[in-house]
């Protein structure tokens, strides 16, 4: 008997330092994410932007903004998951900086599959760490991520405006205010 409350007592521990390191995530890429998402959005309108450069160099900032927070918690319980999505984003990243396979798939191609495999991630994750937490807001956050990289990776909308970048942004500005908001409730809600 000693050892099953012993076993549950490290399942509880390990469930709880995933929940603070998710946590301390949010709360990092809030500003970092809601600033690449403006950038995105802004750049464009103020003058002439290599798309696939600004992609690239966004999902490279992405990725390493990934890697400051890799390293912050060490190896915690998910880290595997954000691992693979870190190392996602530089090969994204790569694939566009470089134009290795630029006659085999197209910016939106790339991004598209990104976004819906970072929006994957995002559900999966947000289901794990943060059960009966204010979870609706990061699982949302996730789902528009999938179907924005699906509509990126299909081509519809066939719009001049809507653009990968376009997409990108959004889907940061996206992933900022949803940590925001999730940080927000979860500091109100121990208040109370």
């Amino acid at each position: 008997m000693n050892s099953e409350n012993l076993d549950i007592s490290k399942e509880e521990k390990k469930r709880h330092k995933a929940i603070i390191a998710s946590r301390t995530m949010l709360l990092m890429q809030w500003p970092a994410y809601t600033v690449l998402g403006l950038m995105g959005i802004l750049l464009p309108l103020l003058g002439t932007v290599d798309e696939v450069s600004l992609v690239g160099t966004i999902l490279l900032i992405t990725a390493l903004t990934q890697l400051v927070i890799l390293t912050k918690y060490g190896v915690n319980p998910g880290f595997f998951w954000r691992l693979c999505v870190m190392i996602v984003s530089f090969m994204a990243s790569g694939l566009l900086l470089s134009g290795l396979f630029s006659e085999y798939f197209s910016i939106s191609q790339i991004l598209g599959a990104y976004l819906a495999g970072t929006g994957g991630y995002i559900v999966i994750e947000g289901r794990y760490s943060f059960s009966s937490r204010h979870i609706e807001s990061v699982v949302y956050c996730g789902y528009f991520a999938g179907v924005m990289g699906l509509m990126l990776f299909t081509g519809w909308p066939e719009l001049t405006w809507w653009t990968p970048t376009l997409a990108l942004s959004l889907y940061l500005l996206a992933l900022g205010h949803t940590a925001r908001v999730f940080i927000y409730r979860e500091s109100t809600s121990k208040e109370a």
